[in-house]
């Protein structure tokens, strides 16, 4: 797909912008593929962008989980594309503590939570603020009594380990 080459006014814009600034603005346009932001000062509409997995550290199954049409934003710049779609890529959870690092630092401890997914290799458990750990197959049998496991089930598991990164929690029985 091609772009239509930005304009000097937003080329000069972007540029006055750097990687890590906070931004503000308005929410005008949400797709599947991430939100639409007009920023404060631009010289055209819908300068910004957010990507979906920069809206929230929770798993998201629609950017509408995230934010609302007309909802005013601050967000931090990530990158700036003066070229071709004369665009600044945005993220809210820059601005936000990161969940997956206090996880980290509740490796060995005893949580509960509810099943909020079966998948052929574990279950999903939901802790906290819409983070979800994973307990594998070879492992839900000692955590779950009589070994059937449902969703909306409440389990007692561990924090076995937890990778930031990846944004991955692996659970353990809960003993």
């Amino acid at each position: 797909m091609t772009y239509p080459l930005p304009s000097k006014p937003l080329r000069d814009f972007l540029v006055s912008l750097r990687p890590g600034d906070v931004v503000a603005g308005l929410v005008t346009r949400i797709e599947n593929f991430g939100v639409f932001v007009d920023l404060d000062g631009a010289p055209e509409a819908s300068v910004g962008f957010i990507p979906p997995p920069e809206l929230s550290w929770r798993w998201l199954s629609s950017c509408l989980e995230a934010v609302s049409l007309g909802q005013r934003v601050s967000a931090e710049v990530l990158a700036l594309d003066t070229e071709r779609r004369g665009q600044a890529v945005l993220s809210l959870i820059a601005l936000q503590e990161n969940p997956w690092l206090v996880w980290a630092e509740r490796v060995g401890s005893v949580v509960s939570g509810r099943v909020t997914k079966l998948v052929p290799f574990g279950a999903f458990i939901g802790l906290d603020d819409g983070i979800a750990g994973l307990i594998h197959n070879s492992e839900l049998l000692a955590a779950a009594p009589g070994g059937e496991v449902r969703v909306g089930d409440v389990m007692t598991v561990r924090i076995a380990e937890v990778d930031p990164p990846m944004r991955r929690i692996r659970l353990s029985p809960g003993r």
